[in-house]
């Protein structure tokens, strides 16, 4: 009786086994936030600080209107661009911590709103510049409603507006209208900055 040469074909089981192991990729998961939900990803934070630059520069634009009526001697229509503004910070602040996913959204619109006015009024009355003053007190107080993994720093979010706000604020020395047109755009973006920073280089 003559052998049948070759193997035997393997059993299906074992054999689909063995082609799921090459065909079978491993899926990247993102680390977990101490919340316990995942980590948002880059586009969304970007999607935060720009959606809330847009509300920002609005809010800015009646600010700078308060301040041409209340030159020209309209006090009414002065106080109408200042109620206006007043009312947009909030939604800028909200926009930043729902599309970032902030754990506590709305107890850090709460803080964040008032802590950005009474900052914004305090440093231009030193400083004398709504555009540096915007940029520096807008931008500390994003750094507490964007949303934060364990890898970013409060303290390179806060530096990164710092250095915003000097820039803008040399930039205002020379060319003022230059310096309010780009002062809007400076504080949330610069927080993504930072975090990005601290992603390439993770505090040890």
């Amino acid at each position: 009786m003559s052998r049948q040469k070759g193997s035997r074909p393997r059993p299906v089981p074992e054999q689909r086994r063995y082609h799921e192991q090459f065909s079978q990729r491993p899926r990247r998961e993102r680390v977990a936030s101490p919340d316990g939900t995942a980590a948002i990803s880059r586009r969304r934070r970007w999607g935060a600080a720009l959606g809330a630059t847009l509300v920002l520069v609005l809010a800015f634009t009646a600010v700078i209107m308060a301040i041409v009526e209340q030159d020209d001697g309209d006090a009414a229509t002065a106080s109408m661009a200042v109620a206006l503004a007043a009312a947009m910070v909030p939604v800028a602040f909200t926009v930043l911590a729902r599309v970032s996913r902030a754990p506590h959204p709305f107890r850090s619109v709460l803080l964040a709103s008032p802590m950005a006015v009474a900052g914004y009024i305090g440093v231009g009355s030193l400083v004398r510049d709504p555009s540096s003053s915007l940029v520096l007190a807008f931008g500390i107080a994003g750094a507490f409603v964007l949303r934060a993994e364990p890898v970013h720093r409060l303290s390179r979010r806060i530096t990164a507006v710092g250095i915003g706000a000097v820039m803008t604020l040399l930039l205002a020395l020379v060319a003022p209208a230059a310096a309010v047109v780009v002062a809007p755009f400076v504080p949330f973006p610069a927080l993504v900055m930072a975090d990005r920073f601290s992603e390439a280089r993770p505090a040890v």
